[in-house]
């Protein structure tokens, strides 16, 4: 029995560790509200906070413009330059410019959308 409880404490040790973390999301999220919301006056953009790109209760599911995003950015290459403070920065704000010229299903860019005000993936 003792053998068993201590196999069964090293298997979720181990599983601790090969869980990743959700390290590239706040300097994505930090890159856009400098970008789109910096004076913090648009309240719907901070009532949304995660939901700007996230739908529902888990993070893993992504609205319209968080789907078009993941096309241009990603955590694996996040994770990859994220010590390079400068290519990390330029690397999230490239790829937000870039989903700005993405079109929604009813036709709009994202970037008009977010020049209205409006929450882009609504």
């Amino acid at each position: 029995m003792k053998k068993v409880c201590v196999c069964l404490v090293l298997a979720l040790i181990a599983m601790g560790f090969s869980m990743q973390s959700a390290s590239a999301l706040p300097p994505f999220n930090k890159e856009w509200v400098a970008k789109y919301n910096a004076d913090g006056k648009n309240a719907a953009y901070n009532d949304a906070k995660c939901n700007v790109c996230h739908a529902g209760e888990s993070k893993k599911m992504k609205n319209e413009y968080g789907k078009a995003t993941g096309k241009f950015l990603s955590k694996a290459k996040y994770n990859e330059i994220k010590e390079d403070a400068a290519a990390a920065q330029k690397y999230i704000i490239e790829g937000l410019q870039k989903v700005e010229g993405e079109k929604n299903a009813a036709g709009q860019t994202y970037g008009e959308l977010l020049k209205a005000g409006k929450l882009p993936g609504a």
